[in-house]
C-alpha cells in the first residue's frame, strides 16, 4: 500500500510538471514575423596583437594559446548581413565578464562597464541587446571587449541580428526549459515555505520542508540568474552577484536537507563538514565586498567544496539504501537529493574540463543541470503528497484511539476516564464551575422485565436528551452503568434548575410517546464556591450527596425501595 502511495504521489508530481511545461511552452512558443540571423561564422577575431581570421566565435578557444588575463583587449569584427526592411532592428549579445563596445562602422554606438573596469569593480555576464540603425546592412559590426577577470572566457555565443522584441522573445524561447524550471522551482519554494511557516508549530517534522523551500527558491533565482534570464523579467544590475550568491549556498542547503533526513549518528563530523561550508561562502562574500576579491576569483573553493558535498551525500544515500533506515518519504527525498547532487556534478565537470574537451552541447548542458534541479522539486511535491497522506492517516487513527480511549462505547459520551481528567483539569479553574451527577431511575427493573436490549435503549434515549440540554454548555459522560456527569466550566450566568427542568421536561414528553416504560432520573449539583480551597473530586462527592438525597426522596414518594 505504501509502494502505491509512493507511485502515486511521484505521477501527481510529474503531471503537476508536464502541466506547468505545457502552459510556459503555449505563452511563449513564437513564430517570428521577420527573419532572424545567428551569426557565429566568418569572424575576424583580434587578441591584444595577435590577428585571427574567419573564426567561429563559438570556437574561439582554438586560436587561444592561453587563458585570458586581465586588461586583454579583444575586438571581433564582421559584416552585417541585409535581413531587408525589419522594425527596430538589434542585434543580441552574451558578454562573459569584459567591458562591451559595440561599433558600427567605426562609429560608437553601444558601451557597457568602462566605469566598472576603471573602478576595479566586478563585472558579470550579461545579455546585451543593442539597437542598430536602419541602414546596418552592409556595414561592419566590431566588438571590443576588456578581460575584467582571468580566464573571463574560453567560448562565446555567437549574436543573433533581428527585430529587437523577436530577439527578446527567441531568447525567451530558447531559454524555455529553464524558464520552466527556475520558475517551477521559484513558485514551489515560495508557496510551500508559506505553508510551512503556516503550519510550522502545529506539525511535527516540518523542518526539512522548511529548508528544502528555501533550497527550492535558491535554486530558481540561481537557475534563472545563472542563464541572465532573471534580468529579462525584473530589473537586476547585480545578476551575476545573485548567480554566485545562491550558487555558494547551494551546499550549505544539501547538509542541513541531509541532516533533517538522515539524522547522522556522528553528528560531530557531520557538523563539522556543514560549518566548513558554511564557512566557506561567509569567507568568500567577505572577501568580495570587503577585500574587492571578486566571488568568480574564489570560485575553486566552491568547487572543493562541492566535490566534498558530493561525496557525502553519495555515502548516506547507499547506507540508506543498504540498511533502509529512513521512511519512504525520506526516501524520496533522498533520491531527489542524489540525483540533483549528480546533475551539479557534472556541470561542474563540464565548467571544469570547458565545453571543448567535455564534448557536451549547450542544450545538453541547460537539459542537465535544470532537469536535475526539476527531479529535486518533483521530489519535494511528491513528498508532500505522501507527507500530508500519512499525517492525515495518522490524525485519523489518533482521533480514532482518542474515542476508543475517552468515548463511551453505547451512548457516544465522554467515559470515565475523559471526566476524571476533566475533572483534574478544574482544579487549576479560576471560574465557578458547577457539577451535575445524575442517576438513571429503574433501569435494574427495565432490564429484568423486558431484557437488556430496552435498557440499552433507556441509557441511550436519556443520553440524546442529556445531550440536547448541557451539550452546548460543558461537558457531558457516562461514568457508569446508570451514573451519569455534567461538567461546566463557568456557571455563574446559568440557572441550573431550569436546566435540569428542561431535562425532565424532555423524559416526560418521551414518557408519553413511548409509554412501554418510564423514565426519570435524580439529580444533584454543586458549584465549586459552596466548597472554598477544596478540590473538584469534594465538589463532585457534594453534587452527587445530593442527587442520592434527591433520590431517596423519589422513592419514598412512590413507595420504592432505595437501591444502594
Amino acid at each position: 500500500m505504501l509502494t502505491k502511495k509512493r507511485v502515486i504521489a511521484t505521477l501527481l508530481s510529474i503531471l503537476i510538471m508536464v502541466i506547468i511545461f505545457s502552459l510556459c511552452h503555449h505563452i511563449f512558443a513564437i513564430h517570428p514575423d521577420y527573419p532572424i540571423e545567428f551569426m557565429d561564422e566568418g569572424w575576424d577575431v583580434t587578441i591584444n596583437t595577435e590577428n585571427y581570421k574567419n573564426i567561429k566565435m563559438s570556437e574561439i578557444f582554438t586560436v587561444m594559446d592561453s587563458k585570458l588575463k586581465h586588461g586583454d583587449v579583444i575586438f571581433m569584427s564582421k559584416t552585417l548581413p541585409d535581413l531587408g526592411k525589419i522594425p527596430f532592428p538589434a542585434i543580441s549579445f552574451r558578454s562573459r565578464y569584459t567591458t562591451l563596445e559595440c561599433f558600427i562602422d567605426g562609429e560608437l554606438i553601444y558601451k557597457y562597464g568602462l566605469t566598472m573596469y576603471r573602478e576595479d569593480k566586478f563585472i558579470g555576464k550579461m545579455m546585451h541587446f543593442i539597437t542598430l540603425p536602419n541602414y546596418y546592412a552592409g556595414k561592419q559590426i566590431t566588438f571590443k571587449m576588456l578581460a575584467e577577470e582571468n580566464d573571463a572566457f574560453t567560448v562565446l555565443e555567437g549574436p543573433s541580428l533581428g527585430s529587437t522584441p523577436e530577439l527578446r522573445m527567441n531568447f525567451i524561447n530558447s531559454h524555455l526549459f529553464i524558464i520552466a524550471a527556475g520558475m517551477a522551482l521559484f513558485v514551489f519554494g515560495i508557496v510551500f515555505l508559506m505553508l510551512s511557516l503556516l503550519f510550522v508549530t502545529a506539525i511535527p517534522d516540518i523542518a526539512v520542508q522548511l529548508y528544502s523551500s528555501l533550497m527550492c527558491i535558491n535554486l530558481g533565482a540561481w537557475l534563472l540568474s545563472y542563464y541572465n534570464v532573471l534580468s529579462l523579467f525584473v530589473y537586476a544590475p547585480l545578476e551575476t552577484q545573485i548567480e554566485y550568491f545562491t550558487l555558494y549556498l547551494i551546499v550549505p542547503f544539501c547538509y542541513i536537507i541531509l541532516y533533517c533526513i538522515q539524522k547522522p549518528e556522528k553528528k560531530k563530523l557531520f557538523f563539522a563538514f556543514f560549518i566548513i561550508s558554511s564557512l566557506i561562502p561567509f569567507f568568500q562574500f567577505i572577501l568580495h565586498f570587503s577585500f574587492n576579491i571578486h566571488l568568480r576569483a574564489t570560485l575553486p573553493m566552491y568547487h572543493v567544496d562541492c566535490v566534498v558535498g558530493f561525496i557525502v551525500v553519495i555515502y548516506y544515500t547507499i547506507n540508506s539504501i543498504r540498511k533502509k533506515n529512513i521512511s519512504s518519504a525520506g526516501m524520496i527525498q533522498m533520491i531527489g537529493l542524489f540525483i540533483f547532487t549528480i546533475a551539479e556534478f557534472i556541470h561542474l565537470i563540464v565548467y571544469i574540463l570547458g565545453p571543448q574537451r567535455a564534448q557536451i552541447t549547450s542544450l545538453t548542458a541547460k537539459v542537465t543541470i535544470a532537469g536535475g534541479c526539476l527531479f529535486f522539486v518533483i521530489c519535494q511535491i511528491a513528498y508532500y503528497l505522501l507527507y500530508i497522506t500519512k499525517t492525515f492517516a495518522q490524525r485519523q487513527e489518533y482521533a480514532s484511539l482518542s474515542r476508543l480511549a475517552y468515548a463511551d462505547g453505547l451512548t457516544n459520551l465522554s467515559n470515565r476516564a475523559k471526566s476524571d481528567k476533566a475533572l483534574m483539569d478544574l482544579n487549576k479553574a479560576k471560574t465557578d464551575y458547577c457539577i451535575i451527577s445524575i442517576d438513571l431511575n429503574g433501569l435494574k427493573p427495565i432490564n429484568d422485565k423486558y431484557g437488556h436490549l430496552s435498557g440499552d435503549k433507556y441509557i441511550k434515549d436519556f443520553a440524546k436528551v442529556l445531550t440536547n440540554t448541557f451539550e452546548e454548555l460543558g461537558l457531558c459522560a457516562r461514568i457508569g452503568g446508570d451514573e451519569f456527569l455534567v461538567i461546566i466550566e463557568d456557571a455563574s450566568d446559568l440557572d441550573i434548575e431550569a436546566l435540569i427542568g428542561r431535562m425532565n421536561s424532555a423524559l416526560s414528553v418521551m414518557n408519553a410517546l413511548y409509554p412501554e416504560y418510564q423514565r426519570s432520573v435524580a439529580s444533584g449539583y454543586a458549584y465549586k464556591h459552596e466548597c472554598p480551597d477544596k478540590d473538584s473530586h469534594e465538589v463532585y462527592l457534594l453534587a452527587d450527596q445530593r442527587m442520592y438525597e434527591n433520590k431517596r426522596r423519589m422513592h419514598e414518594e412512590l413507595g420504592i425501595a432505595l437501591r444502594v
